[in-house]
């Protein structure tokens, strides 16, 4: 059975930068400069459902990036950075089939009550229980999500997972239901039936290794 996520809310504030790390001071495996090397401190997460990153080439080096601190908590993920792809198989390096996967959208819901809704490619809305071999994530800004989606068409043949989220980012968003790419997984987790220490974790290490440290910094 799966118990309600009860979540404890931060006490500072959002944290807003578009600072970048300097690729000359960022440790070459987790990307964060080097002070903040978060390599040894991650803990490493085992989850049923697999997770695909898109990363758009800009992001990367963004000081409150979360993709790599996803990707080293979750050895079942796969982060490619670039614009397009040619198809789903060869964004993923694999042969699932599309079916059994779904992309992620920030775009509000049908009904406001609802934390999730999904949708099949034809636009059919699917039971909330569906669950899924894996998903993907794209990691950017909303402008450079909506350009990624339109260079890769094949994202139109997976399903849609749209996410009405019920809680605030702890990172500054440009839109209300904005969220860090790490909570925007965790988020789906907690809804799609992954163990809910899962998405708790994924929360807490963002907090405490990404946001906490620059929090100081910038406040």
């Amino acid at each position: 059975m799966n118990h309600p996520v009860i979540r404890t809310m931060p006490t500072h504030p959002p944290v807003s930068s578009s600072e970048k790390v300097d690729k000359q001071d960022a440790c070459g495996n987790c990307l964060r400069p080097r002070p903040q090397c978060i390599c040894r401190a991650v803990a490493p997460l085992q989850c049923a459902t697999r997770v695909l990153v898109l990363q758009h080439p800009q992001e990367r080096h963004k000081l409150l990036n979360s993709a790599m601190l996803l990707h080293l908590a979750l050895p079942n993920s796969v982060v490619r950075v670039g614009l397009s792809w040619r198809s789903f198989s060869h964004a993923l390096g694999g042969d699932d089939a599309p079916h059994e996967w779904g992309v992620l959208q920030l775009k509000g819901v049908r009904e406001p009550t609802r934390t999730i809704e999904i949708f099949s490619p034809k636009n059919l809305l699917l039971p909330r229980k569906s669950r899924f071999k894996g998903i993907i994530v794209i990691d950017g800004s909303w402008k450079q999500a909506k350009t990624i989606w339109w260079r890769n068409p094949w994202l139109l043949k997976l399903n849609r997972i749209t996410l009405n989220p019920d809680h605030p980012s702890l990172r500054a968003q440009a839109k209300q239901q904005g969220l860090a790419t790490i909570e925007a997984v965790a988020l789906a987790f907690d809804c799609l039936g992954e163990n809910a220490a899962v998405g708790e974790s994924l929360r807490k290490q963002f907090e405490e290794l990404i946001i906490r440290p620059n929090s100081a910094n910038h406040g």
